[in-house]
């Protein structure tokens, strides 16, 4: 009876192993967690012309990439299944959006969404850098 209950809670739990490993969105807020980072999520969609400009002339620029590197960057297309799930939860109302997030308390710190210009970008990341004190930004 107690190998019964040890075998099902080892199945249970390698499932679970499994399916966060399967799962690289939940890798990224398991690092998150254990690295006490937040994490950038970048809602896009293939056809999206606003979402080439902001990687063009928004996410390249110099400035923006290394203020970024203080995160984890997630790019999650809006319409698979990870990405729409996510969208909803976090209230994405279309692509291009930006979201900073803090796994550990589970809420969006900041969310930009559009093809706006590099110093809009800039003002959401440095606000979450503000908010958690983050020296490197």
């Amino acid at each position: 009876m107690r190998n019964n209950f040890i075998n099902g809670l080892l199945l249970v739990l390698f499932a679970w192993v499994g399916f966060a490993l399967a799962n690289p969105v939940e890798q990224t807020i398991q690092r998150a967690v254990s690295e006490n980072k937040l994490i950038a999520f970048y809602f896009k969609s293939q056809f999206c012309p606003y979402c080439s400009q902001v990687e063009e002339f928004v996410f390249s620029d110099e400035e923006v990439s290394k203020k970024l590197r203080n995160f984890l960057f997630v790019e999650l297309d809006i319409r698979s299944e990870e990405g729409s799930k996510l969208a909803r939860r976090f209230g994405v109302p279309g692509t291009p959006t930006l979201v900073i997030y803090d796994p550990k308390q589970d809420k969006v710190v900041s969310l930009i969404f559009g093809s706006r210009p590099k110093g809009d970008y800039l003002n959401a990341i440095n606000r979450a850098c503000k908010l958690y004190s983050i020296k490197t930004c």
